[in-house]
């Protein structure tokens, strides 16, 4: 009976995936809406500020008083700065200080209550010293005995703020939690401009300047994720989104230490990026009506946050600040754009362009056909009444069968990942050691299936995922990490029926211990290709009393173990944070959507736009969701490859293991929509291989143009009607290729 009550909730979710697609889902914040032509007229002036340093590009202009900031683009003469004193109504003395000063600081009193304080208050001691391209500014809450120094430098194309470590002092009681810096700057008063705030909220975020409502949501997430050493992994669902924590994919992250604010569409723009304390920050929003008036965007440098202390056996505790501080020197640099480059792409082409220079991407050459990526499970533990068993769920010589069929049928560019193919099975295996699971075929059938199929075009890869575990792959309390509590850290989901609800998190310095030694294993066995989950977006340090290793050092110890895996391998990652960017051959279930939450009014390819023509990058199991024709437009609108989970077995039998929430996997049954999927992605995306997104234009609602470098341009119609842009009619839920030099004006 149970079987049966599974088997209905399977396909009630295949039904509903396909259901939600019906509409006009491009009018939602899935999609990106079209953008106003309405001119953003200058409001700010240098009245009262000093002229403190210039350069080709840009003024910096400094209030003594207020020590506030003003910013002169000088090639647009477009004035940036904090919101003027006299803009201020609507607001308690607190955040009118926060809004027009430099620098905010939030500090914990002896209670481990936290409280925020501007260097504006009249509380705060400060002094400017002129610096020949800037100022250093030496600050001291008295009342706090918090002291800091912030240095403002102004370069030839932007501008940067810094605060070193060794300058921050504690002298008392109160202990610094973290600082804003010149958080309100380019803030806007409710929808008194027309722009917008661009968050890196999973592929790309907008949230576009709105009068205030009565919503107290705000945007506040981690970049890179989470630091699972210290946060808390098991908060309830909330209101922000509907999105349970037992659903299928993990929420969107941050895996880009940038955000933007634009003025006018393609009229001028910020850019902030974190070049320095990024492991340590927030990326931050707050909307019209959340606190103030105001839409704001910045980053939060974080030195301390609270954790639960254990207080007694059971674990319960109390909520106290960590003791020290996180150790970093705070870096932030802001770059302003103007006209065709002020707005997202702008900003996407402007970070693309410092990956370059700096070496983190580069061009690998690969045109013609796109790649497809299938993503085999070989086997997955099964519940039996007593204990459990492996399941064969896909054998070797079956994956086989799939690339000879493909093969036939002319796609021959594959990307086969092979899941489950260690002793054990997927959730199973112990990952502190190489092995191999015989239901499948074994290590013989695995090593025939890579010596004959893994080539220039076809590749065969392992996947491996040493970080989040189950139970039975490790010995919790000898492998699992330790957090600030010194409890172990794991995440539960809601649902504690489900099999292995709770997933524990390894320690770091044995997952980048394992991953080298298996990388080593499988090299000497003339295996080069390795796919990694979660190690490359789960950032997180162990806190073991006189064994810690911090978030940095966890950040810097990840990307000395993957460098030295690519010396002799290739990798895939599961996603991956960008300072994983250089090692990447190809990027699988990259995120389509944002977070969406309430406030967030657009889905935007800022993620897909930096990487394209540079990392290959594959959209999510489509047959988990992702394959309405819609979902096929959006591929092509965002240059995302099809990508499938799949099984030689039906689902029927998979009832019985962690596999069974995916509705559909069986090979068979999808055989014909992967091929057609495929072929009408391909269409599209081989003209374009290996180039870059140069521009995207959303015409109307529905209908996306986008352009890239080589000249090519996709039209795109989400609607159910047809569309006529300028000589060029493309047909509902449909797109049309445009060569150079096709457009013509009427």
């Amino acid at each position: 009976m149970l079987d049966k009550i599974k088997l209905s909730i399977a396909f009630l979710i295949l039904i509903s995936s396909l259901l939600f697609s019906i509409g006009d889902d491009y009018l939602s914040n899935r999609f990106t809406k079209p953008d106003k032509n309405i001119l953003v007229v200058n409001d700010l002036t240098t009245e009262g500020f000093n002229l403190i340093a210039e350069s080709e590009k840009l003024e910096l202009w400094f209030d003594e008083d207020t020590y506030s900031i003003r910013v002169v683009n000088k090639e647009s003469g477009y004035i940036w700065g904090l919101v003027d004193s006299k803009n201020l109504s609507g607001m308690n003395r607190v955040w009118k200080g926060i809004a027009s000063s430099v620098l905010t600081i939030e500090y914990f009193d002896k209670n481990a209550l936290s409280y925020l304080l501007s260097i504006s208050d009249d509380s705060v001691k400060k002094e400017f010293i002129p610096l020949e391209d800037g100022l250093k500014i030496n600050i001291e809450y008295e009342n706090l005995g918090i002291l800091l120094q912030l240095f403002i430098s102004l370069k030839n194309d932007h501008l940067e703020f810094y605060i070193p470590f060794e300058s921050i002092k504690e002298i008392g009681e109160f202990k610094l939690a973290s600082v804003y810096i010149a958080p309100f700057l380019g803030a806007v008063r409710e929808n008194k401009k027309y722009g917008y705030i661009f968050i890196p909220d999973g592929s790309g975020a907008l949230v576009r300047f709105s009068k205030s409502s009565l919503s107290s949501n705000i945007f506040e997430k981690r970049i890179y994720g989470k630091d699972y050493s210290i946060e808390n992994l098991r908060e309830v669902s909330d209101l922000k989104a509907s999105r349970p924590n037992d659903f299928l994919r993990d929420e969107p992250t941050i895996y880009m230490p940038v955000f933007g604010i634009v003025h006018g569409v393609n009229q001028n723009a910020m850019f902030g990026r974190v070049v320095s304390g990024d492991e340590y920050s927030s990326i931050v929003a707050y909307p019209s009506g959340s606190v103030t008036p105001f839409n704001w965007a910045s980053v939060k440098f974080i030195y301390r946050q609270k954790y639960l202390q254990p207080t007694s056996r059971s674990g319960s505790g109390i909520q106290v600040p960590q003791k020290k501080k996180n150790q970093f020197n705070a870096k932030l640099q802001i770059y302003f754009l103007n006209g065709n480059d002020a707005n997202y792409i702008g900003m996407a082409k402007l970070y693309r362009s410092m990956l370059l220079s700096e070496g983190i991407l580069s061009k690998k050459f690969k045109t013609g056909d796109i790649p497809l990526s299938l993503d085999f499970v070989a086997s997955e533990l099964e519940k039996k009444v007593l204990g459990f068993n492996v399941l064969s769920t896909t054998s070797y010589k079956y994956i086989e069968d799939v690339i000879n069929l493909f093969k036939e049928k002319g796609i021959e560019n594959l990307l086969v990942m092979i899941e489950g193919w260690q002793d054990g099975g997927r959730s199973g295996n112990k990952i502190s050691k190489l092995s191999f699971e015989k239901s499948s075929g074994g290590k013989d059938e695995l090593l025939h299936l890579y010596e004959n199929y893994n080539n220039e075009k076809t590749k065969i890869v392992l996947v491996e995922n040493v970080t989040k575990v189950t139970e039975k792959q490790i010995n919790i309390n000898k492998e699992a990490g330790t957090n600030l509590s010194q409890s172990l850290i794991y995440e539960d989901k809601n649902n504690k029926d489900l099999w292995f609800y709770r997933s524990y998190y390894t320690n770091i310095k044995l997952a980048s211990k394992y991953l080298e030694e298996k990388a080593s294993k499988l090299d000497e066995l003339g295996i080069k290709n390795l796919a990694i989950q979660e190690y490359g977006i789960k950032l997180y340090g162990d806190l073991l009393v006189d064994k810690e290793i911090f978030r940095d050092q966890a950040k810097e110890l990840v990307k000395e173990t993957v460098e030295k895996i690519t010396e002799d391998m290739s990798l895939v990652f599961f996603n991956a944070n960008s300072y994983l960017w250089k090692y990447a051959d190809a990027i699988v279930n990259i995120p389509m959507n944002n977070s969406q939450y309430l406030f967030e009014t657009d889905t935007v390819p800022f993620l897909q736009i930096v990487l394209s023509g540079y990392i290959d990058y594959f959209v999510p199991f489509m047959n988990d969701g992702f394959f309405s024709r819609l979902d096929v437009l959006k591929s092509i609108d965002f240059g995302a490859y099809p990508n499938f989970i799949l099984t030689e077995i039906d689902n029927y039998y998979l009832f019985k293991t962690p596999l069974w929430c995916y509705p559909s996997t069986k090979f068979e049954d999808w055989k014909k929509s992967i091929i057609d999927i495929y072929s009408q992605i391909n269409e599209a995306l081989k003209h374009v291989r290996g180039y870059s997104i140069e521009d995207r234009k959303v015409i109307a609602p529905g209908i996306v143009l986008v352009s890239y470098e080589n000249g090519i341009k996709f039209l795109i119609n989400y609607t159910k009607e047809s569309f006529v842009y300028k000589n060029l009619e493309v047909q509902p839920e449909s797109w049309i290729l445009i060569n150079k030099g096709e457009e013509k004006d009427e």
